[in-house]
């Protein structure tokens, strides 16, 4: 195998060696910089990023990412509960403990063939990150990637979004939760942010998983899965990235990037979209069954039989009925029927409180998210203007936004109305809605009146610019009021 980042040590003949050489690199890479190149060059690959097999390979790290959060989420609460794992690692002697981190970078870098790249997005992988405070460091990325700040019992329900850690080099690097700059392609943006950002969380918690699982004598076979769109669309995205200077990425890692990408596709198999069991593993004699009306848009969705058709049909992530025979929609361009990133499960939606009586038009959102369980909020425009679904990226972001949204769906907090009013704002104009006509929207659905919405969202304008601006949002009101014939 050809190395990558100038990493040329071999994995398994000299474990040490090679991540001393992997350090070096994360430690150089990830040096904090005043600023960092613009991302003004995925613009030239929108075409690609924004195609489905991209988007198809988004969705597919995002289920795998969930699936395996969830059982690192059992097996470690099952292990602090049997055995106190904490203790139990804080208790190891640093040799011990530097041992089992490094057989699990092994394992989980040789476990398929393009796995050993996505470390060079994981700062984190460092033995010296993972040793602090006799030992702490790892548990406390183990606590971030569980969502358990405290050491508690992780939650084992099942998950309808990955946890995504943060990293401030990283985000940086990526520009992630910045604004798109005028002229670039937000959408191709977005989907390259989250596709590293999946790629980069799927390697921290396979580590930490296969560093658990040798702890306690366990192991795995891994085998990787066939995309269900086609391979050729994936592998131009490769070969076009790869050459993107950019990036940042040498001659020679750009040609390992292809040659891994061919590797792992001839390696991968089939698998059941349902329970994920392998065309190998299929009785003698018998064959995937496959959705018609998902082939027919070019997508390759497989069961190994009827009742693993039935279940992912009704209880999938998401549930197949919801997406089947539907392409993969580019962000911001109405609601996704396949998620790039999860919003909180409208089926959570809180009662209102004790005299707050929700509008028309707030009931009316309520069920747009409920009919659209993956969008975080719906922008409405009167006739014929096509509504749109918002999916919020940044997790953080996200987070936020939910807390806010369950606050005013509440009890319309104007306060929490006017961040949500603020977060979407970029979003908004990105579908050419101008923030004049959200707050339209905003004040309509909670209640609260224009001038006062406007104050709040903008509590640093000049009074002239809010006047302005309330005169516009009136304006908007009596044209939507004209073009609806509502009665006075």
């Amino acid at each position: 195998m050809d190395p990558f980042g100038g990493v040329k040590a071999d994995r398994d003949k000299d474990p040490e060696s090679w991540n001393k050489e992997w350090e070096a690199y994360l430690e150089k890479k990830f040096k904090p910089l005043p600023s960092y190149p613009d991302l003004s060059f995925l613009s030239d690959f929108s075409a690609e990023l924004l195609g489905q097999g991209m988007l198809a390979s988004m969705e597919e790290q995002r289920k795998q990412l969930c699936v395996l959060q969830k059982d690192l989420a059992e097996l470690v609460a099952g292990k602090r509960e049997t055995d106190q794992f904490d203790s139990k690692w804080l208790s190891m002697s640093p040799e011990t403990r530097a041992e089992y981190i490094l057989k699990g970078l092994v394992i989980s870098s040789g476990a398929v063939a393009d796995m050993e790249e996505r470390r060079q997005w994981c700062p984190e992988t460092t033995i010296s990150f993972l040793q602090r405070d006799g030992g702490q460091g790892f548990l406390d990325l183990l606590n971030t990637v569980l969502d358990t700040s405290n050491g508690e019992a992780p939650s084992e329900e099942p998950r309808s979004a990955p946890i995504l850690v943060s990293h401030p080099v990283f985000d940086g690097i990526w520009h992630i939760g910045e604004p798109c700059p005028p002229g670039e392609s937000d959408a191709a943006r977005d989907v390259m942010q989250n596709h590293v950002s999946l790629s980069r969380n799927f390697f921290l918690s396979f580590f930490l998983w296969n560093t658990l699982l040798n702890m306690y004598g366990m192991s795995q076979n891994y085998k990787a899965v066939k995309p269900t769109t086609s391979f050729n669309e994936d592998l131009r995205v490769v070969k076009n990235m790869s050459k993107a200077k950019d990036l940042g990425l040498s001659k020679e890692d750009g040609k390992k990037l292809i040659q891994d990408a061919r590797s792992a596709y001839s390696q991968a198999e089939r698998a059941c979209t349902s329970c994920e069991k392998l065309a190998s593993q299929l009785p003698e004699g018998t064959n995937f069954l496959r959705c018609s009306k998902c082939m027919a848009v070019g997508r390759k969705v497989m069961y190994c039989n009827k009742e693993c058709q039935l279940k992912d049909w009704k209880h999938g992530n998401p549930p197949h009925k919801t997406i089947c025979g539907k392409p993969y929609a580019v962000p911001g361009e109405g609601p996704s029927p396949i998620p790039i990133q999860q919003s909180s499960n409208s089926d959570d939606i809180p009662p209102p409180d004790p005299g707050f009586i929700r509008s028309p038009d707030l009931v009316n959102q309520l069920a747009l998210l409920k009919d659209n369980p993956h969008v975080t909020y719906v922008l409405t425009q009167p006739d014929p203007k096509p509504d749109h679904g918002v999916v919020l990226q940044h997790a953080m972001g996200k987070m936020m936004f939910d807390v806010m949204k369950n606050r005013a769906i509440r009890n319309g907090d104007p306060q929490a109305v006017a961040m949500m009013c603020n977060m979407l704002e970029e979003s908004a104009a990105g579908v050419g809605m101008s923030k004049a006509r959200l707050m339209l929207q905003f004040s309509k659905e909670y209640g609260i009146p224009v001038s006062e919405l406007v104050k709040l969202c903008e509590k640093r304008e000049r009074s002239s610019d809010i006047e302005q601006k309330t005169k516009e949002i009136d304006r908007l009101a009596a044209q939507l009021d004209a073009s609806l014939d509502l009665p006075d």
